[in-house]
């Protein structure tokens, strides 16, 4: 459901539980991705419409995080990987991954 109408008119307040405010039940995977920056993982990613590599499977070492990509030094290669969050399927974590914690 939007929070405001797309088409122009504004929407009334949306009612909300008592105490629980919108700030803090936002999580996103970037902040959960910065905090294990330096483990070991395996990203998983799919290509649509690209016949000649469909899906991809890089393992290696989290360098850094972006809003958009994850900078990830693959283990076979040595190379420098960006990989764009719209491809990533799902990522898994070589060891206990550190949780974001509350801001």
């Amino acid at each position: 459901m939007y929070w405001y109408d797309p088409y122009g008119a504004y929407l009334a307040n949306q009612p909300q539980e008592p105490g629980v405010s919108q700030q803090a039940a936002r999580k996103y995977s970037e902040d959960l991705l910065s905090k294990n920056v330096g483990q070991t993982i395996t990203v998983y990613l799919t290509y649509e419409k690209n016949r000649e590599r469909n899906s991809r499977v890089v393992y290696g070492v989290l360098r850094q995080v972006g809003r958009d990509f994850i900078l990830v030094t693959d283990q076979e290669t040595g190379k420098d990987n960006m990989l764009l969050n719209i491809n990533v399927d799902f990522i898994e974590f070589n060891n206990r991954a550190h949780l974001a914690s509350k801001k």
